[in-house]
């Protein structure tokens, strides 16, 4: 009975808790250094300054990526003009085997078979993922900190760093688009 009591009492005083926030994480990656990338370098706490951030994980032999990023290119410029605009970041998830001129050709110029508008990062295994408040480097490389992500994997990054959403789905649809603009109008 005693156990009961105490199992009750815990439930009850649950709700009275506040739970620790998650801190927020960032990086600072190199990319393909196109006028898209505005730069040699991505910093994700720069650009979370102006919004939320969605990250897609891509792959140049990964069919589901290729598709993705042809969907995403079909909303970027109407989720770029929303306030605050709703930004794209692409990340190379398999750097040791998949070549900077191999992610340029299958997405880096409007010629490439998946052109993408927006930043490209091509990280090494070593890049480490940062502390949010004073960018302080952790022992977790930026593929640890994400669970090592398969691809393709889409992330939808609050202004603070903190990971708001996740999906899997390895082909686009519509749901997941609708998914992303819910969790994307749940953060504003």
């Amino acid at each position: 009975m005693r156990i009961i009591g105490v199992l009750v009492a815990l439930l009850m005083l649950s709700g009275c808790i506040n739970p620790v926030a998650e801190e927020g994480r960032v990086f600072t990656l190199q990319t393909l250094d196109r006028a898209e990338d505005s730069g040699p370098n991505y910093s994700l706490k720069d650009n979370l300054s102006q919004g939320p951030v969605l990250i897609l994980f891509i792959g140049v032999g990964c069919t589901g990526c290729k598709e993705w990023t042809d969907e995403l290119r079909m909303s970027h410029q109407e989720w770029m003009e929303m306030e605050p605009p709703l930004q794209l970041v692409s990340i190379e998830r398999y750097p040791s085997f998949e070549t900077h001129e191999d992610v340029a050709l299958e997405f880096g110029t409007p010629d490439s078979n998946h052109y993408t508008p927006w930043p490209i990062t091509l990280p090494t295994e070593e890049d480490p993922i940062r502390k949010y408040d004073d960018e302080t480097k952790l022992s977790s490389t930026v593929f640890e900190y994400y669970g090592m992500p398969g691809t393709p994997t889409l992330m939808l990054i609050d202004e603070n760093g903190v990971t708001q959403w996740e999906s899997s789905t390895y082909y686009p649809d519509q749901e997941t688009i609708s998914e992303i603009e819910t969790q994307y109008k749940d953060l504003i």
